[in-house]
């Protein structure tokens, strides 16, 4: 009973517990470095019946989602075999960002309370203060509990609660709470890898636990989904449970993997009504494809690195990977530890052992020459000592002249003549000192790579970079002429997500074709980002949820692959055994297996990706409009093969109706599920790709012929809107027709110039004779002349153009300015839409976005935004009115000296508003981006347009929203809207991000029996029939709700009437918003999601919001 008051009690004052499987009931999932050997369940719990038991070391909560700048308490129950101690700390859930705040393994980040041999309640109390960066985004922390090496803990009843007042008992997070787990898991050593076979049964365990004073009858559902959590496989299995209070009960059920790839199993409670109690999620794996390589083939596409021995190796061999990085390290250092002393031969260390280990199992390697021996080398100096040559010293060509670097390197490759591995001189020479040695960087290069081949013809030279191809110490190599003696230049970068476009991997084509080195291959061999597990827990770092970053990962690899980029290498993708690196951090790093050991969705996704193009030459890349097309020819199984996936930015599914290619096609996943392939294929917004083959192994030159028709750059920009209004969007490819040449610089429609891409120079907008048209550099838009630094330039990826200008720079400092003009086809007013977002590359100056219009008696200014660094700004508020042939101008100007950045025009669009005039012709949408001035101040809200308010965001409370007086303007709180008064757990709250905008609402709780809801309100500006349109989906977090109500309401100052009601559903489909309403001038249009069903939560989003005055 003692736990079943503390809980209603802690409830009836508001508390939450933020952390999954406090208790320990049944499970370990949400805990990590968990070592068997040393932490392990014990029945002997102080809340509920299990506990902790660490012998020693640590165990961390998964992570939990905080509010930045508040404060957070940790409870728990502990004891220990005698005195002694507990070590706790709350590190955010990003070990650098963790380490840099002394928030981690620090002194300063450690809480200690004593222990003794019975059970004990303690509390810390931390703040959530930790500054965001690109790595760690969002306030996310993690509670790490250990012994210190003082004596063994038994630990229970952890809770995690905002303020700082600390739990006397344990918060149970849901009324019944759930943990899956899976008793047949292979293990992860080795081979195993933690995957299943195709098609085995692996039996799912769901431990539930009731923390009540009741008993209470539940209902237990299994089910498998696919990777993105989304669609359900197979038929669910429910078993009807009487859970004893206090009580857990584990359940097990087999579950057949139907199909192939990583999938979810979903453990979930319900109650008799069938509401969802609680859930949990665990993901399963099995490969399509299983390989068993045992020699290496130099075709092979991908690759990876990892910490460990041939245990990693064996998955490598089983996904599908031919090749390794970083094992064994291979350089000067490794090969020759000791000096020799005077007259004594050199004594080699030699990694045949490994090099035969990983060819058996078809893995070729890289071998890193450089560092040098440490013996031949001085601190802070990149040359050896007997190489202190000028750049001009006829030494560096001559090969007579032997070193002992060159020593070095001719008995390296002799020794490994034959082996299937490529000589990579050095990683990453930008941080290897050479700043003010460039040129004698080059040199060196040089003659390493000609040492190479004079010792062994037949090996492959590569030489690398950090980022862009090429680096500041690899413009002199190219300069130097270092190209014609590599075969390889390889890159590395760092990204969540998409690593880079088509475009990126061009234009370093390109730079390498200019300087000669048509011959030498592109490979990619470090780098990626941190994937966040596929079990239900917040996500530890980047933006991305685990199915999101795989997506994004073989998208953009089967891009890069297809326009040039000939391999693709990771960086560490598994341990041996898991330790403290950076890498083996919070996902782990770049690991393919996440920090419980199960394989992330990427496993399923490389093995899939390396059968279909592993082995494969590049045929070409189609886009048609929202759709991209990858086209090989798969040499692995003797056919052509698509890889299609939507745009990176797609709000929609695409569907693309698929040419006659002459036979049926078979659709696969990523996962490696196939079917047979309808005449149409639907791309996923997502960014999930689908393979595209023919039994009959139709060529990927056919496939190429037939799609290029579908190609973008012959679709119209053009469009007609209801009511007759014409809009004239960004074409959908914009690339010239030769390097050098201005041809296609204007975009052009019916015969007619539409658009126009120019450069200002000399940097006076008001001279027509200025405006000079952008010339085709082979991947962008730039100029001849008038240039510094690579700008002015011009770029259009997707929906977004990109405008890369400087601020005055030069002899004498200057503007340097792209510009984009649209021609008037007919007299009329012309409004603009879409936004502005503007990023400074080496400051924070400000950009103004100027509007110019364009005609024979001259150019004037008609507008302008200012738009500070890294913001963004709707482009609504501009309009011009033009004669037929008349211009409107947009070029983007950085205020101050010498900075460069970028302005991006996302969905560019002119309507005339002359037309649209005929039918209203109004539309109103929501800002961009939409934030207060000050905390716990309504300034900001509203927001106007031409001095009068046309949005403002109202709570509702008392929560009848039939009564005018409950609406009441929502303040600021320094994150979002949101209430000080009359809230409960940041309830309600209303953001709006990129235009669209999330209502988090809940309905009503124990003490706190209303609704917590606030809605958007739409203030008619003149009288008139409105329409409405956007879409609206609900994410709930709490309850088991099935449906969430959105209602649009017509408002005045006495009443609010119900007009149209819309029921979102519980999996977050999106559901259209279509109607009109009748609005009097200063009357007002709500949309307000209710939230009356109790203990339920959610965030309601709604996107693409336009509000068009019809007549």
């Amino acid at each position: 009973m003692v736990a079943g008051a503390a809980l209603w009690a802690l409830t009836a004052i508001g508390a939450e517990n933020l952390l999954r499987n406090g208790s320990f009931e049944g499970g370990l999932l949400y805990w990590h470095g968990i070592n068997p050997a040393q932490q392990r369940l014990v029945k002997e719990g102080r809340a509920g019946e299990y506990a902790l038991r660490m012998e020693k070391g640590y165990a961390m909560s998964a992570p939990f989602v905080a509010r930045r700048g508040e404060s957070y308490t940790v409870s728990f129950f502990v004891k220990g075999d005698k005195e002694g101690e507990v070590h706790v700390q709350m590190p955010p859930s990003a070990r650098e960002d963790g380490q840099k705040a002394k928030r981690l393994w620090a002194r300063e980040a450690t809480k200690i309370a004593k222990v003794g041999p019975e059970w004990k309640r303690v509390s810390f109390t931390w703040p959530a203060d930790v500054p965001p960066s690109g790595f760690w985004p969002n306030p996310h922390y993690m509670v790490l509990i250990g012994t210190h090496g003082s004596i063994p803990l038994t630990v229970d009843g952890v809770t995690v609660t905002a303020g700082e007042a600390g739990t006397p008992e344990y918060l149970a997070r849901r009324p019944i709470e759930v943990v899956a787990d899976c008793p047949d898991l292979p293990g992860y050593e080795g081979a195993k890898a933690n995957l299943f076979e195709r098609g085995a049964s692996p039996r799912v365990a769901a431990h539930v636990s009731n923390p009540n004073a009741q008993t209470k009858e539940v209902i237990i559902r299994w089910q498998l989904m696919d990777y993105e959590g989304v669609r359900p496989i197979g038929q669910p299995v429910e078993k009807k449970l009487s859970l004893p209070a206090g009580k857990t009960i584990s359940e097990t059920v087999p579950l057949k993997l139907a199909e192939t790839g990583c999938v979810i199993a979903r453990v979930s409670a319900h109650d008799s009504t069938g509401a969802e109690l609680d859930r949990s999620d665990f993901p399963l794996t099995s490969l399509p494809y299983p390989k068993a390589a045992t020699r290496p083939d130099w075709r092979e596409r991908f690759g990876g690195s990892f910490a460990g021995g041939v245990g990693c190796v064996d998955k490598f061999q089983k996904i599908g990977f031919g090749w390794i990085r970083w094992r064994p390290h291979m350089n000067g250092e490794d090969h020759l530890p000791n000096a020799p002393k005077e007259g004594e031969a050199w004594s080699w260390r030699w990694f045949d052992k490994e090099l035969d280990e990983q060819e058996s199992r078809g893995c070729s390697t890289h071998c890193v020459l450089y560092p040098p021996p440490k013996w031949i080398m001085e601190k802070g100096h990149p040359l050896p000592k007997d190489m202190r040559w000028k750049a001009n010293d006829p030494r560096w060509a001559d090969l007579s002249v032997e070193t002992t670097w060159d020593k070095f390197v001719k008995g390296a490759v002799t020794h490994y003549r034959g082996r299937s591995l490529v000589y990579e001189i050095e990683n990453e020479p930008e941080f290897d000192h050479w700043d003010n040695l460039k040129d004698e960087y080059a040199q060196f290069t040089i003659r390493t790579a000609r040492l190479i081949k004079q010792t062994d013809p037949k090996a492959r030279v590569m030489v690398d970079n950090v980022y862009g191809i090429p680096s500041s110490v690899n413009t002199a190599f190219f300069k130097a002429g270092g190209l014609a003696h590599i075969d390889v230049m390889s890159w590395h970068d760092y990204h969540e997500g998409w690593l880079a476009e088509a475009s990126a991997i061009r234009r370093m084509r390109l730079n390498m074709d200019e300087a000669g080195g048509r011959h030498v291959e592109i490979w990619f061999n470090e780098g990626w980002a941190f994937s966040n597990t596929l079990v239900d827990e917040p996500p530890a770092c980047t933006r991305l949820t685990s199915a999101q970053s795989a997506n994004a990962i073989m998208a953009s690899v089967a891009e890069l692959t297809a326009n040039g980029q000939d391999k693709t290498i990771l960086f560490h993708t598994a341990y041996e055994n898991h330790g403290m690196s950076f890498w083996d951090y919070s996902g782990p790093g770049t690991m393919l297996w996440d920090w419980y050991n199960y394989p992330l969705p990427l496993v399923a996704a490389w093995n899939v990706m390396a059968h279909h193009i592993g082995v494969s030459d590049t045929v070409g890349f189609v886009r048609p409009p929202g759709a991209n097309f990858c086209v090989f020819q798969d040499q692995r199984n003797g056919r052509g093969v698509m890889v299609a996936y939507a745009d990176r930015d797609s709000r929609e599914d695409v569907k693309v109706d698929l040419p006659d290619f002459g036979a049926p096609l078979t659709a696969e996943d990523p996962m490696g599920n196939s079917a047979p392939a309808s005449k149409s294929v639907v791309l996923s917004k997502t960014g999930r790709l689908v393979y595209l083959y023919s039994g009959a192994k139709t060529s990927g030159k056919t496939f190429l012929d037939k799609l290029l028709p579908l190609d973008r750059k012959h679709a119209s920009f053009v469009t007609t809107g209801s009511g007759g209004a014409i809009s004239w969007s960004l074409p959908p490819a914009w690339e010239g027709k030769e390097k050098g040449s201005s041809e296609g610089s204007v975009a052009m429609a019916d015969g007619k110039p539409v658009w126009k891409l120019e450069q200002i120079w000399p940097p006076d907008p008001k001279k027509a004779e200025n405006y000079r048209p952008l010339t085709w550099t082979g991947t962008e838009w730039n100029v001849k002349e008038g240039g510094f630094g690579g700008q002015p330039s011009a770029a259009l990826n997707g929906r977004t153009l990109r405008l890369a200008t400087r601020a005055p720079h030069g002899t004498p400092p200057q503007w340097r300015v792209a510009s984009v003009a649209f021609v008037a086809p007919q007299a009329g007013s012309y409004q603009l839409s879409g936004t502005a977002e503007c990023r400074i590359w080496d400051g924070k100056n400000k950009t103004t976005l100027r509007l110019y219009h364009r005609s024979p008696g001259g150019i004037k200014e008609a507008g302008s935004l200012v738009i500070p660094h890294g913001g963004k700004a709707a482009l609504d508020s501009l309009s011009v009115t033009l004669a037929a042939g008349e211009e409107l101008v947009l070029a983007p100007q950085i205020d101050g000296m010498f900075a460069g950045g970028d302005c991006k025009l996302n969905d560019l669009r002119v309507t005339l508003g002359g037309a649209a005039a005929a039918t209203g012709g109004a539309v109103f949408k929501l800002p961009a981006s939409w934030e207060g001035v000050k905390k716990g101040s309504t300034e900001g809200n509203p927001i106007a347009a031409n001095g009068r308010p046309v949005w403002r965001i109202d709570r509702v409370y008392p929560d009848k929203h039939i009564m005018a007086e409950n609406y009441v303007t929502v303040p600021w709180d320094g994150t979002q809207w949101h209430p000080e008064e009359h809230q409960q757990g940041g309830q309600p709250a209303v953001r709006v991000e990129n235009g669209n905008a999330l209502l988090s609402v809940s309905g009503p709780w124990k003490n706190f029996e209303y609704q917590k809801i606030a809605g958007l309100v739409f203030i008619a500006p003149q009288s008139g029939l409105y329409r409405v349109r956007a879409t609206a989906s609900s994410k709930p977090w709490s309850g088991g709700a099935k449906t969430f109500r959105l209602v649009a309401l017509k408002k005045d100052t006495q009443r609010a009437a119900e007009i149209k009601t819309f029921d979102l559903p519980r999996d977050g489909a999106p559901v259209a918003l279509d109607f009109t309403a009748e609005l009097t001038a200063g009357h007002e249009l709500v949309l307000l999601p209710l939230m009356p069903d109790w203990n339920n939560a959610t965030t309601t989003r709604i996107e693409g919001l336009a509000i068009a005055l019809e007549r």
